[in-house]
């Protein structure tokens, strides 16, 4: 009976399960010991299970794992769909008092920011094992591209410009707002000006 409300969980939420939707769900914990000595689950984390026969999604255990962490820069790019090449490594944006035991194991770029930028155009995305992650909105990611210390190279810079202008439901305004918030409004505007 448990061991199919764990199945009917897996499949509803894309292969993957925590511990905490196990118990929230009111299943007993140690079902996840029992099924992964069998092989029928696989711990990729600390908490985190996932159905051997579905893909794994990295950056959801990163996500869940790191939850106050935001995707960024580039991996914020590859989850908009702006660039086609798979980050080797992620780009996450903490605030700037949190440090995250145990990050170094694992491929991610740490970043830190006063908290009040920090939370500026997070939202909601599916990651591409369609579990939702939080990253920037684009325009947010526009002016993060930008920003003289650590800018991205020239060629993403130019990609994720040329898709911006070409979206249907870009949002002018809010990236004037952000471009003012992190000081990169002149540079905004000279893409801006030949592309639209």
């Amino acid at each position: 009976m448990q061991k199919d409300s764990l199945k009917k969980l897996l499949r509803s939420n894309n292969g993957q399960i925590t511990r905490q939707q196990i118990l929230q769900a009111g299943i007993d914990p140690h079902l996840l010991v029992e099924l992964t000595r069998t092989g029928s689950l696989e711990r990729v984390d600390r908490g985190v299970y996932i159905d051997p026969e579905i893909f794994e999604d990295d950056m959801y255990i990163l996500q869940y794992r790191f939850s106050k962490g935001v995707f960024f820069k580039d991996s914020a790019l590859f989850l908009h769909g702006m660039i086609d090449r798979t980050p080797g490594i992620y780009e996450m944006n903490f605030p700037q008092s949190y440090h995250p035991t145990a990050i170094g194991r694992y491929p991610v770029k740490v970043y830190r920011q006063k908290p009040e930028w920090q939370k500026i155009g997070v939202e909601l995305v599916k990651s591409p094992g369609n579990h939702l992650v939080r990253t920037y909105n684009v325009e947010r990611t526009l002016c993060d591209l930008l920003r003289t210390r650590d800018a991205s190279d020239v060629e993403t810079i130019k990609q994720a410009m040329v898709y911006f202008a070409q979206m249907k439901n870009k949002d002018l305004h809010r990236l004037s707002e952000y471009a003012d918030i992190f000081k990169v409004k002149g540079k905004i505007r000279a893409y801006m000006e030949v592309l639209l």
